[in-house]
Formats: structure tokens, C-alpha cells, sequence
């Protein structure tokens, strides 16, 4: 094996060995200036390499373990692709420090700027941090297409440790797309500081939406977990086509956020697949009419939650076309659905298990509604008084091979306005007063 010397300057005496096109990193090693390295070498790690300094390393196909902390993050990084399609955050140091926004946004950022680079991979570990993750690109003044593949190794129904990215601010949002194309978000934890509200339950299932507030105070009303298109101050454009799958947000005053900023179009043709609602305020809010063909398929949540679905409250208040099909509900959610469509597109719902549930909540439409399929057991009167189940305006919102009940009782139950019931099944009579 042939030794050459690089011309870069060493925190220690480096040495780097060089087989063939393989360069072999065995010692700490510092670059204040601009490598070069050429096409198809590869640039692999032994267990003690690290490279630091402020230079720039472009090229070479990055070869090391995906826990290993291989780059200062005031480094920039251009590689010709990794071994194994995959670039760890590690790399950049995530998870060695009290904070660790910058080496996780320098990671994002890696992959966006290297057209080579796809896979992002945060390894199993908590990684505490406080400012928000973004996934952008902004290219002469405006926000402009991106895509991502990142993931971890966390179910959406941990019972071990996965990977937990913490949000330790009380303001912002934990992780951010904006104007994304086909990107993938999947097997990761997200975590806030938002307190639910407690108590008996005759007082936290009365609790009005306006006083379903962080216990503590400090956490905003926009504060969420997971925001698609979080920005309308560049360019109109939104994104389109991202899969969000196996993840779990908890503990924000709302988990998942479609659209808040007023201003953009498009977040469309996206697909949610076992996704998990921690405690929070809202677990999904959507906020405009062009978020159209969108897909819910399992959604979970066994926590504090007062609504679980709303629709055409936030962002430009709208409703756009989402269906949800498939989940269980359970824990303590005061109510399913806020939803408020007009003329807009509807939200059609299926395949849902609600359990200890305050109420349905309420659906106001002009255009016709399905709810199928779908099992709503509500708390005892005995135990949280008399609720209103579901309220509607219009006789389109239509069940259908439903059952609803108060589990082993016959008492009436409490349904304002209109709506149509198909081969369902009501533990007692209907009642309006």
C-alpha cells in the first residue's frame, strides 16, 4: 500500500493511505481550503477519522459507520454519493450536543444542496434542539423545488428506544417542508413541550377548544409538530406528492399542520399512513381548498387531544379533499371533527374505532359527506354530562354501517341539525333537546 501525503493541514500528524482510488481517514485531520477528490475514489473512515476546519471537500464517495461523527459542521460537504446511498446525521456530530439544530439542519441541507444525495438517516437516539428543522431551497429570492428521503428508526407505536427528534422550543415548529416534491418523512418520533390540560373527567371533557391551552403558557397556538408549506412571504407554489408514514408527533398545541401560512396553493397528493396524534390541542388541521387527493390511511391517537381532525379553520380557511380511512381513537379526545367545508371539497371517513370519546363533534357542508364503517363508543353521561354526540347543518352528512353508543346502556343520545343515518346502529333514541 502506497503512503502519500495530502495537502491539507493535520490536527495531529495525518497520515492517509491510498489503495488505488480508496483514500482510508485514520486520524483527525483538519481542511481549510478546497479538496478535490477525484471521480470513483472513495473516501472511507476508519473507527478514529474525523475531519474538521472551514474547507470544502468535494467529491468522493463517503464510506463510514452511519454512528460515526466524521465532519465538522463549519465544513462543506459535496461528496460524489455515499457507499450505500445513505447519509447519516451522525456524520455531522447529531446527538453530541445539548442542542443539536445545527449539525441535524446542516445534514438537511448536505442532502439538498448535492443532487447525488436523496437518503437521510437519523439513527435511533434523542436528539434535543431549538429552532425549527426546515427542508427548503431558495434559489434567486424564492422558494424553489426540493425533495428528501429522511427517516429513522422509530415505529409510529414505540415500545423502545427509536429515534426522537425534541423540540425544545415553545414557538415554531419542530420540522418544516416547504414546496417539497415526492419527499418521504418516516419512522421518526417527534416531541414538543405542550402540557395538555388534566383533571377529573366531568372537567376536562367540558373543556371549551379556546381554554384547551399548555398548561404552562408558553406554548403558541401555531405551534406544531409536522408543517407542510409553512411560508407564503416568497412564491405561491406548495408542495405536492409527500409521504408521511410510521411517525408519531406528540405534545404541540398541533402535530400535524397542512398549510397555516394563507398564502400558498398545492399541497396535494399527499399521503399520511400510520401516523400517530400525541397530546395536543389539534392533531391534524388542514388550511386551504387546493390541498386536493389527499390520503389519511390509519390515523392513531390514545392521548389528551380536544379535536383530533380539523378542516377549513386555519391558513386561508378552507377545506380541501382529504379522505381518512382507518384508525383508533382512544385515551381522552374530547372530539373527532371540526369540520368546515361549504362548497369547498369534502372530507369522507371510514374504518375509524373511537372509544372513550366526548363527542364527534361537528360538520358543516353543502356538499355531501360519508362517514362509513365506523364504531364511536362516547363517555357516560353519569360521568362527563349530557354532550351534544354530533352536530351537523346538512341532511348529505350521511353514516352509514355505523354504530354508535353509549356502551351497555340505552340512553338517548344528544344529535343537533341534519345529518343521514344508513344501516347504523344507536344505542338509544335521537334526541335534539
Amino acid at each position: 500500500m502506497k503512503q502519500t501525503l495530502l495537502s491539507v493541514t493535520c490536527i495531529l500528524l495525518c497520515t492517509l493511505f491510498v489503495n488505488a482510488q480508496d483514500i482510508i481517514i485514520n486520524k483527525d485531520t483538519t481542511i481549510t481550503n478546497t479538496w478535490n477528490i477525484p471521480k470513483g475514489s472513495i473516501l472511507k473512515f476508519g473507527s478514529k477519522g474525523k475531519i474538521s476546519g472551514n474547507g470544502t471537500i468535494r467529491g468522493g464517495i463517503i464510506d463510514a459507520a452511519y454512528t460515526q461523527w466524521i465532519f465538522d459542521t463549519a465544513l462543506n460537504v459535496f461528496p460524489e454519493g455515499t457507499y450505500t446511498n445513505v447519509f447519516s446525521a451522525r456524520w455531522f456530530g447529531a446527538g453530541h450536543f445539548k442542542d443539536n439544530h445545527v449539525p441535524l439542519q446542516k445534514s438537511i441541507n448536505t442532502i439538498l444542496n448535492n443532487g447525488t444525495l436523496r437518503n437521510l438517516f437519523i439513527p435511533r437516539g434523542v436528539y434535543a434542539y431549538s429552532k425549527s428543522l426546515k427542508v427548503e431551497s431558495i434559489y434567486k429570492g424564492n422558494f424553489s423545488n426540493c425533495s428528501i428521503h429522511l427517516y429513522g428508526e422509530s415505529s409510529f407505536w414505540d415500545s423502545g428506544p427509536g429515534t426522537t427528534l425534541q423540540y425544545t422550543a415553545t414557538d415554531g415548529f419542530a420540522l418544516g417542508l416547504q414546496l417539497n416534491k415526492g419527499s418521504e418523512i418516516d419512522h421518526l418520533t417527534i416531541t414538543g413541550m405542550f402540557k395538555a390540560p388534566e383533571g377529573d373527567d366531568r372537567t376536562y371533557y367540558n373543556i371549551p377548544f379556546e381554554n384547551f391551552n399548555d398548561v404552562n403558557g408558553k406554548c403558541t397556538p401555531l405551534y406544531a409538530g409536522l408543517v407542510i408549506d409553512y411560508d407564503g412571504s416568497k412564491n405561491v407554489s406548495g408542495s405536492t406528492g409527500i409521504q408521511v408514514h410510521d411517525v408519531n408527533v406528540g405534545n404541540f398545541s398541533i402535530d400535524y399542520l397542512i398549510s397555516p401560512n394563507g398564502k400558498t396553493f398545492n399541497a396535494d397528493i399527499l399521503l399520511f399512513e400510520n401516523i400517530r396524534c400525541g397530546n395536543a390541542k389539534v392533531g391534524f388541521a388542514t388550511g386551504q381548498a387546493q390541498e386536493k387527493g389527499n390520503v389519511i390511511r390509519g390515523i392513531y391517537s390514545w392521548g389528551s387531544v380536544h379535536t383530533l381532525f380539523v378542516a377549513g379553520k386555519y391558513g386561508k380557511a378552507q377545506a380541501g379533499n382529504y379522505t381518512i380511512d382507518g384508525g383508533n381513537i382512544a385515551g381522552r379526545c374530547i372530539r373527532l371533527f371540526d369540520i368546515s367545508q361549504a362548497g369547498w371539497y369534502s372530507t369522507n371517513i371510514s374504518n375509524l374505532f373511537a372509544e372513550s370519546l366526548g363527542s364527534i363533534g361537528s360538520i358543516s357542508t353543502q356538499i355531501p359527506v360519508s362517514i362509513s364503517n365506523s364504531t364511536f363508543h362516547f363517555m357516560y353521561p353519569s360521568k362527563v354530562g349530557r354532550q351534544v354526540l354530533f352536530n351537523s347543518n346538512n341532511e348529505k352528512v350521511v353514516f352509514s354501517n355505523c354504530i354508535l353508543r353509549y356502551y351497555g346502556l340505552q340512553d338517548p343520545l344528544l344529535i343537533k341539525g341534519k345529518a343521514t343515518f344508513t344501516n347504523c346502529q344507536l344505542s338509544g333514541a335521537v334526541v335534539s333537546e
